[in-house]
């Protein structure tokens, strides 16, 4: 029997179990181990620590020891494969960092276009107006003038459009596959606007803790984001978390369950998949009011996870990953004391993978898992309430600017109020679906995709693509490297990377607790106080795409409008020259019906052994469910008719990836979310 119970210091711990590594399979008839679990008290979370904020508003209004040995088993994943590109590393794969509090901030320039910087060039003009020849002081006032041209507000270097209300520069940009063209940029202002060293003062973080604290108590939710007068505090992985049965006042969230770990999980998506028949797969179309696993996924989202190893005892291993899906968000019932009808609100979701790193990286992206919800939410009350308002709900390029403005604060306020000390840290990959515009927002190098699902006219066939794909924020990135440089890091690079590619590239900092130099395998994350001292920011890449644009663009490449269209009803004859037969074959028109959106979220657990097409072409089986591949497949055994099945299946292949890669000494943690997006 296998049970997982809560733990306040979200850890599991056993006390005669086997290795996490060493899966089993009841589908491969193989025995099971039990897994006892015992509490292990620690502190709550202080809230009152050292926090940091680094916004670039603040430059305009404010700104194995003990393994077992036994031979490793996993469930069948024939159907699926994986892929490595992992090679030896250097340093220590596990902690990705470790965290310094005290370290001294490093020092920066001026920042461009300051009163000080203007006053110090008025100054210097007028003592050589008065002390100099008239020829000296003219000329000084012109290069006066000309260095502080240089210096007005850009964002990577580009000047931003305030007169048209653009608060980021945009970059455009296109997917490979279908042409589609979209826009994103980089919340962070750049090194010229940038007057600190991402340490947030102590007024910036006191602010940051005051915003998120209303808009927990907005959403009905207490400091730890728990439902107020709940029945305590409680992890994301466990399957009594109140907010599985009591929902947060913006919506019921989908959380991850464990697919080995959790017994009751594991038994209920067994029963999923050897009911998958071909004469019986509507019967998954429902999950039963008494599984647990309603609270994971329905038809069109889910959520799943599983707990890595990470060398030592087994009793050590900490789940890090945490992950979540809000389908429908209803985030306009926040704070709407006066019960006003919001029925006309356009479908929003809110999907996203966090990803756990150093001693207390659980705490961080617990932390954020629970809160973001709630701050966003209230950030986008506030802006349909503005928007109503000022009556400029049409300016859609302006919208779309505030919204990516909304994310980047909320990404700063998390980072600002994290419990991340003594250490800790995590990544951020978010999908916001706000009516047909998908908000996608990234920090670090867990990942969000946006994909597309195409069935053929006839029903025949299906094609899934991955149009739109979230950046790995590496330290090597050149625009990375130069900020981590400029604020007096240093980034490691493993022998032969410039020449290859291979390795893990990294911030390096200086661990004060042992005094030895250790590094973190990304330039952008939340919490990772101390490695804001050297340039690691939580400001998010921000990328906007509309679905009406999505399946318009699509729609007319494959219909070939303006290439040669084919009129629908009319019979197209072709000859073959060489025996001269003849066929006929009818024109047929794609629809907005024959195209499907969906969007997937996963940590690097997963993306590092399987490869994102694979991702989202079993994602695609499971939410739309086709039938094509199913019969064609049944008899190779139960298929893929559900989004939790379909995740299942996807963590079982990267975990086989790590076993076959790493030999049973290491395997990281492992999320995904997914949800269709219509």
């Amino acid at each position: 029997m296998l049970r997982v119970i809560s733990l306040p210091n979200h850890r599991t711990r056993c006390t005669s179990c086997f290795t996490p590594l060493q899966l089993t399979s009841s589908r491969l008839s193989q025995p099971r181990t039990s897994y006892f679990i015992t509490p292990h008290p620690q502190p709550a979370p202080n809230h009152s620590f050292s926090k940091r904020l680094h916004s670039v508003w603040q430059t305009t209004s404010s700104r194995s020891s003990h393994r077992n040995t036994r031979a490793v088993s996993y469930p069948n994943t024939s159907i699926l494969s994986f892929h490595s590109h992992h090679s030896i590393q250097t340093m220590a794969h596990h902690p990705k960092r470790t965290h310094n509090p005290r370290a001294a901030p490093q020092q920066a320039p001026p920042r461009a276009g300051s009163a000080s910087n203007i006053a110090s060039f008025v100054v210097t003009a007028f003592v050589a107006t008065t002390t100099a020849s008239v020829s000296y002081a003219a000329y000084y006032c012109v290069t006066s003038l000309a260095l502080f041209s240089t210096m007005l507000p850009t964002a990577n270097g580009e000047a931003i459009d305030e007169k048209n209300g653009l608060l980021f520069q945009e970059q455009k940009k296109k997917d490979g596959t279908y042409d589609y063209e979209y826009v994103g940029f980089d919340t962070y202002p750049g090194i010229g606007l940038d007057d600190g060293t991402g340490v947030a003062t102590p007024e910036v973080k006191a602010a940051s803790v005051k915003v998120v604290s209303q808009a927990m108590d907005a959403a009905g939710l207490d400091d730890s984001g728990i439902i107020k007068n709940g029945d305590g505090e409680h992890i994301t992985l466990h399957p009594a978390h109140p907010h599985r049965s009591k929902c947060p006042i913006y919506g019921c969230p989908y959380l991850p369950l464990d697919v080995h770990y959790e017994e009751e999980a594991k038994r209920a998506l067994e029963a999923m998949k050897k009911e998958a028949s071909v004469d019986n797969i509507k019967s998954l179309k429902l999950i039963g009011n008494d599984s647990v696993l309603k609270s994971s996924g329905s038809e069109h989202a889910a959520t799943l996870t599983l707990i890595g190893y990470k060398g030592g005892r087994l009793i050590d291993q900490v789940n890090q990953d945490r992950a979540l899906v809000l389908s429908p968000y209803m985030y306009w019932k926040i704070n709407n004391s006066a019960g006003s009808d919001q029925s006309h609100k356009p479908v929003a979701r809110l999907l996203g993978a966090f990803d756990g790193h150093a001693k207390y990286g659980e705490r961080v992206s617990e932390y954020v898992a629970k809160t973001l919800p709630a701050l966003l939410g209230s950030k986008l009350v506030e802006f349909d309430a503005t928007k109503d308002e000022d009556g400029n709900g049409d300016n859609e390029k302006e919208n779309d600017h505030k919204i990516a403005r909304l994310l980047h604060d909320t990404f700063l306020e998390l980072d600002a109020t994290a419990p991340a000390d003594p250490s800790g840290g995590c990544t951020a990959s978010v999908v916001l679906q706000l009516g047909t515009k998908i908000y996608v927002a990234n920090a670090g190098d867990s990942r969000s995709f946006v994909a597309v699902h195409i069935v053929h006219p006839d029903g025949k066939e299906a094609t899934t693509s991955v149009i739109y794909g979230t950046r790995e924020d590496k330290p090597h990135i050149a625009v990375e490297r130069e900020r981590v440089e400029h604020m007096g890091g240093t980034v490691y690079l493993p022998n032969g990377f410039l020449a290859t590619g291979q390795g893990t590239t990294r911030v390096l900092y200086k661990d004060p607790t042992t005094g030895s130099t250790s590094g973190l395998a990304m330039s952008r994350s939340i919490g990772d106080w101390d490695a804001g001292n050297v340039g690691v920011i939580p400001d998010p890449l921000v990328d906007i795409m509309d679905i009406n644009d999505i399946k318009k663009n699509i729609i007319e490449r494959l219909n070939g409008l303006g290439n040669g269209a084919c009129e629908v009803g009319v019979k197209e004859v072709e000859v073959d020259p060489a025996n001269g037969e003849t066929s006929e074959s009818q024109c047929v028109q794609y629809t907005e019906n024959h195209i499907k959106v969906f969007a997937i979220s996963a940590t690097d657990g997963l993306l590092d052994y399987v490869p994102e097409e694979t991702i989202a072409k079993h994602v695609a089986k499971g939410l739309y469910k086709t039938g094509v591949e199913e019969k064609e497949n049944a008899k190779n055994g139960p298929q893929t008719t559900h989004p939790l099945t379909a995740c299942e299946n996807l963590i079982y292949t990267a975990a086989s990836g790590w076993q076959q890669d790493k030999g049973g000494r290491y395997r990281d943690d492992i999320a995904i979310a997914v949800a269709d997006l219509g």
